[in-house]
């Protein structure tokens, strides 16, 4: 099998412009069903593919660290001005970099453009690919705001800046993000996450999005500060359902929308909620089951588990997000069980034999 295989429409290439390319393909909202199962297949074909994944993927954080700094967007400027042979004559980070500032001609997900904001419901839409920022599987990407705020995303996520004179709002679309609020501001600002709208007052706060249609489960970590949350009409209107009450929270809490009443108390796992910043998934007496679909959002070789009568064993500790090999070892080793691996050469977790 050639070790070489490009999306669709595209020819033999390293396995690095390989990798590049599908990074575009998935952005740019042009990978399907069919074209996602050959990606999956052409990193498990050959331990470099994955390699130059990562590869690109670090890449990215580069190019979003310094997307905005003098001399990151010269040297932007000069690739685009002489378009390298295809071949990689600098270090293999620097081409990867290189590649993606060619391929896109702008930081690859990362766009930072707020003129052209149109107005629905009282609140500022941007138009295609304006102010959208986006994050893959495995990438993290830490965002100055226009008012100084700062807000990290998360693997595989997505938010959409939504600043009006009234409000500095952004709508998270999509996974999880912390957010560190500029203080002495005139405008408030909200985080609109499934049907919750969240108001900070010089603070930091997780939020999180889990599932999809038209009222998925959000969930608030508040670290420092105050922060209220208020549920939306059914309707998705702006403007708070009368019958929502408006709930308070300071530090320490942590809000549940499935459980909108009750408020748990604690500050270590406030924290422990956004502990993904710095590269580490924090698990407290959670189930397998449980920890492994975390795990799995950091990684393009999710592990799976080969029994349903292991995903009930408790697990806590802090783990590396991105290795899923290790952790799964870890498991087997702390468990008594065995890992193999699957078709596609992703861990497997299984009982091990008497």
């Amino acid at each position: 099998m050639s070790n070489h295989a490009a999306p669709s429409g595209i020819p033999e290439m390293s396995p690095h412009e390989v990798a590049a390319k599908w990074f575009l393909q998935s952005e740019t909202g042009a990978l399907g069903h069919a074209e996602r199962a050959r990606l999956e297949t052409w990193l498990a074909d050959d331990p470099r593919h994955q390699a130059a994944w990562d590869d690109v993927t670090a890449a990215l954080r580069t190019v979003a660290d310094n997307a905005a700094d003098k001399e990151f967007l010269a040297m932007r400027s000069r690739a685009l001005a002489a378009r390298p042979e295809r071949r990689w004559p600098l270090s293999r980070m620097t081409a990867v970099a290189g590649l993606l500032i060619i391929a896109l001609t702008s930081v690859l997900i990362f766009r930072e453009v707020y003129p052209g904001l149109s107005h629905r419901n009282g609140i500022a839409v941007a138009g295609p690919a304006r102010g959208l920022y986006r994050t893959t599987i495995g990438g993290r990407a830490e965002v100055t705001l226009p008012d100084g705020s700062v807000a990290v995303l998360d693997t595989d996520s997505a938010m959409r800046l939504a600043y009006t004179d009234k409000e500095r709002g952004i709508r998270l679309l999509k996974g999880q993000a912390l957010f560190v609020v500029a203080k002495h501001q005139s405008a408030p600002f909200r985080v609109y996450a499934g049907s919750q709208r969240v108001t900070a007052v010089g603070t930091r706060f997780n939020v999180r999005v889990e599932g999809e249609g038209r009222s998925p489960k959000t969930s608030v970590a508040l670290i420092e500060g105050v922060v209220r949350v208020v549920g939306l009409n059914s309707a998705g209107s702006t403007m708070p359902d009368r019958r929502a009450d408006e709930i308070t929270m300071r530090a320490g809490e942590i809000f549940d929308s499935a459980k909108p009443g009750a408020l748990r108390v604690s500050a270590s796992e406030a924290e422990g909620a956004a502990s993904w910043v710095s590269g580490t998934l924090s698990f407290n007496d959670m189930p397998l089951g449980q920890a492994v679909a975390e795990m799995n959002r950091y990684t393009a070789r999710p592990i799976g588990l080969g029994d349903r009568g292991i995903a009930n064993l408790r697990v806590s500790g802090v783990f590396k997000t991105g290795d899923s090999q290790h952790f799964a070892e870890s498991m087997a080793e702390v468990f008594h069980l065995r890992v193999t691996h699957d078709e596609r050469g992703n861990p497997l977790l299984l009982p091990r034999a008497e």
